[in-house]
């Protein structure tokens, strides 16, 4: 066993003190009002993120999904992607089998393009735009076991 002093102790424990303040400070958590005005979910520095978390898996629809309407008439991530109003750079879809990691501008070239389709959801209050993946340039794409968490 090693026999560290009190100041080699104090050192360690300064660092690890420091890398856990680091590591905390890598991907932020946003404020509620970014991420109704500007689809922000997450920062790392100055990288803005969107995120999407799926209860199905990937491998049974191929496909990615953003809000496309809302009965109450509150902009939707649809209208801010179009409007140029989504401050996020990336957006990353996590779905039970992997995750999908792509540019805002796919996303917003599909949108132009017209390579999705709308979908009303069960809520009866909003529907969503579906992308099917093979029509994204993702920058990521990570299956189940492929080391995303998965």
């Amino acid at each position: 066993m090693t026999d560290f002093s009190n100041t080699e102790t104090n050192l360690i424990n300064s660092k690890l003190q420091s890398d856990m303040e680091y590591g905390q400070r890598v991907m932020i958590v946003t404020t509620p009002d970014a991420d109704i005005k500007n689809d922000i979910d997450y920062t790392i520095g100055a990288l803005n993120i969107a995120y999407r978390r799926r209860r199905f898996k990937m491998s049974k629809y191929g496909e990615i999904s953003i809000r496309n309407s809302r009965t109450s008439g509150a902009k939707t991530e649809r209208q801010k992607i179009l409007d140029g109003e989504c401050k996020s750079s990336l957006f990353i879809f996590e779905f039970l089998d992997g995750w999908v990691i792509c540019n805002i501008a796919t996303i917003l070239h599909c949108l132009k393009t017209g390579q999705g389709y709308v979908k009303s959801n069960n809520d009866g209050i909003t529907s969503a735009y579906y992308i099917p993946i093979k029509n994204i340039s993702c920058l990521i794409i990570c299956k189940e076991g492929a080391g995303m968490g998965g």
